[in-house]
């Protein structure tokens, strides 16, 4: 099972929109609980790896990462388990702790250094990781918008310690408090102009392709509607024989992405989508203050969060409960999940 079920909400605020709101809390949370930890990587690379939003989180905060001479790469737990090998030291994000193909790709490279980062001290990658770093929050929708974030930092000031290198941490939490606060109101009012929406595609180029990915799950876990997050320019190879009236086109941008996404807008109104700008040009646009390249796409995130949750609410759907209220989609996710899995 992917988690216990939580209590289900009918009406605004839901769980999601509560947990979003006390992210810059938790936030303080895990500093407290990873700052101090000493993390005796061996010589050699850095492997991220995880599932899905746990995964998102571990690469973001390694994009953080400038040393050349710190070397470091992803690696999806899944391919990990069964196709790929890690560097010297494997550095592993489950929010459960109990995400399967994580845990098996710990087990499978006893040999090399582990840390397993997660929110229970009793889960298996707790267990059997070689470092384990609890963050003590607890993320009551199965969106687990918070335990994002959470994930975010703690891959901020691991790979902080990896690099030896600084981050100003209190100025992070500063700007996702700042963002989280505009991105309520802003995304509320677009959601209201955005009319029908039936498929959506999340374009990132750079350190924005992972935002355009965790954008993309956290639109289908809360809104039940087809996303799709994709580079930005292998959009244009397929994409655009399925992009019409219905479609929702969201940019996060770079400065150096702004005149192929200002031709990809224009190119989409001959079929009439529309388009979200964040960082970037759109229908609608959202400016960000943006200090560096790596905090770009966590930015982006604070509204797209925001975007998914008001679009949910407009639709009349329970964003928390990922359809586990519907016996069919229970049993679906107890069939790939047993109990104890995730």
């Amino acid at each position: 099972m992917t988690d216990d079920i939580p209590e289900v909400r009918t009406k605004h605020p839901y769980l999601m929109y509560e947990m979003l709101k006390e992210t810059p809390k938790a936030l303080k949370t895990t500093i407290k609980n990873v700052i101090d930890e000493e993390i005796d990587f061996r010589r050699g690379s850095v492997t991220v790896t995880g599932n899905g939003t746990s995964y998102h989180a571990g690469v973001l905060g390694f994009q953080s990462i400038s040393d050349e001479n710190k070397p470091w790469n992803h690696i999806q737990s899944y391919e990990l388990e069964n196709y790929k090998t890690p560097g010297n030291n494997i550095v592993a994000f489950s929010h459960t702790g109990k995400t399967y193909s994580t845990v098996q790709s710990i087990r499978k490279y006893p040999e090399k250094f582990s840390v397993g980062v997660t929110h229970d001290q009793n889960s298996s990658l707790a267990q059997i990781s070689s470092k384990s770093i609890v963050i003590q929050e607890k993320d009551k929708s199965l969106c687990n918008t918070k335990a994002f974030f959470d994930n975010s930092l703690a891959s901020l000031i691991i790979a902080n310690k990896y690099e030896k290198s600084k981050y100003d941490y209190e100025g992070f939490i500063s700007m996702i408090d700042k963002n989280l606060m505009r991105a309520d109101i802003e995304m509320n009012s677009i959601v209201k102009e955005i009319g029908k929406v039936k498929n959506i595609f999340v374009l990132g180029a750079g350190n924005n392709f992972i935002a355009a990915r965790e954008t993309a799950q956290k639109l289908k876990e809360a809104t039940h509607i087809h996303s799709e997050g994709i580079e930005l320019e292998e959009y244009n190879h397929g994409c655009t024989s399925v992009t019409n009236k219905d479609t929702l086109l969201i940019n996060i941008c770079n400065r150096e992405d702004t005149s192929r996404v200002e031709q990809i807008n224009r190119g989409i109104k001959y079929v009439g989508a529309k388009s979200i700008g964040i960082g970037g040009p759109g229908d609608f646009e959202i400016e960000l203050d943006v200090r560096n390249s790596f905090e770009l796409p966590i930015q982006a995130i604070t509204y797209t969060y925001f975007l998914a949750y008001h679009l949910a609410v407009k639709l009349g759907i329970n964003p928390d409960i990922l359809r586990f209220d519907e016996k069919d989609y229970y049993d679906f996710d107890m069939e790939i999940f047993p109990a104890g899995q995730h």
